[in-house]
């Protein structure tokens, strides 16, 4: 049975909330203060990939591996993940020729706005490792590593199918093992493995597969009474182990646990969930806040807020910050409707065009 996952939606919501408003707090008066605060949080990212991972294995987890099956749900994916990655980075790149051009003054002229970073930002390879900094719409490096672990799923497919859940149980231990290596040996440079950026795609490929692991729990056992009060009073913890600053592995544990009785409140089928039911309508967008939210920062913060208000005291932060954030998902509701959904349909239609022929010579043959 395929669930509504009501609060899956909710939680990613808050997330996306909570990622925008850290990267907003830093134009705050001592906003060293404020962003250390939210800085407690980050691990809320590994959240949105774990639901990823769990999500897509639930609904790609029967496709046939083979050629053709592939193709079709990397273009599907691709038609869901890459219209709006286009066009927030189009009007960075907008931004960065008026910087080149001398039109605009940036400190990220020869950082954020490097020209020379353009092709992996249209590649999404921008999470693997290929790059020094983040780049034009800095958060799109998850969705660099979205599309690492979409290019992955038929391999992760074929482990389970070989070796069952202790298959991916072992995928996982690797993967983990990997990042630490990778760490202790100074590969990746910028960050602990939990926290990078630039070499995001492989944290994310780790928390992929663990969301495919609780999918293959959740499937496997009968949704216990109290799921939901149980969901939340684990989300209450990893925030608390969160601001501890405990073990990374404690805190990934704790994920694990909210997002598996999160799934099985929503899977009982007693509607349980539906008070959450208004917030739908957002909770769908939350990517789209997500990838809005630093576009929005570039007009009202880099802009307005700093050259027109001359960034002002943490009161006027306060009363200024609910506009913005307001703007985004105004923006991002519009966009989901008006841009995403028809680019969506046809990167969706040019796909299965150009893989029709091929499934047609195959039937033949």
């Amino acid at each position: 049975m395929k669930a509504n996952y009501r609060i899956f939606g909710v939680w990613r919501l808050l997330a996306a909330f909570l990622v925008m408003a850290y990267h907003f707090g830093h134009y705050a008066a001592n906003a060293e203060v404020l962003t250390a605060w939210f800085e407690h949080m980050l691990p809320l990212l590994d959240m949105f990939f774990i639901m990823s991972g769990f999500l897509i294995f639930e609904h790609y987890g029967e496709m046939e591996l083979n050629g053709r099956s592939s193709l079709r749900f990397l273009g599907k994916r691709l038609a869901r993940l890459y219209p709006l990655h286009l066009i927030t980075l189009s009007i960075f790149l907008a931004f960065a020729i008026l910087v080149h051009l001398g039109i605009f003054n940036s400190e990220g002229a020869n950082t954020r706005y490097d020209l020379a970073a353009l092709p992996a930002n249209l590649l999404l390879l921008q999470g693997w490792g290929f790059t020094d900094e983040l780049t034009f719409n800095y958060v799109s490096w998850s969705l660099s590593g979205e599309w690492f672990a979409y290019l992955m799923f038929p391999a992760l497919l074929l482990v389970f199918r070989r070796a069952g859940l202790a298959g991916l149980v072992v995928m996982l231990l690797a993967a983990i093992l990997g990042l630490e290596w990778m760490d202790r040996n100074a590969v990746i440079a910028d960050d602990l493995w939990y926290e990078t950026k630039l070499w995001g795609a492989y944290r994310v490929g780790a928390d992929f597969v663990l969301g495919a692991i609780l999918c293959n729990v959740v499937h496997r056992f009968r949704a216990p009474a109290g799921a939901q009060p149980i969901a939340w009073g684990f989300l209450v913890l990893v925030f608390w182990v969160m601001f501890a600053d405990v073990s990374i592995y404690l805190t990934l544990a704790l994920f694990a646990c909210a997002i598996t009785f999160a799934a099985f409140a929503d899977r009982r089928g007693d509607n349980g969930t539906r008070w959450l039911q208004p917030l739908t309508p957002l909770a769908s967008v939350s990517f789209g806040i997500y990838l809005w939210h630093p576009v929005i920062e570039l007009f009202a913060y880099s802009l307005v807020w700093k050259r027109i208000f001359g960034g002002g005291d943490l009161t006027a932060f306060w009363l200024y910050i609910p506009l913005p954030m307001i703007a985004t998902v105004v923006v991002a509701l519009l966009s989901a409707r008006y841009l995403e959904r028809p680019m969506g349909r046809w990167i969706g239609s040019t796909v299965d065009t150009l893989v029709a022929p091929r499934a047609a010579s195959a039937r033949k043959v």
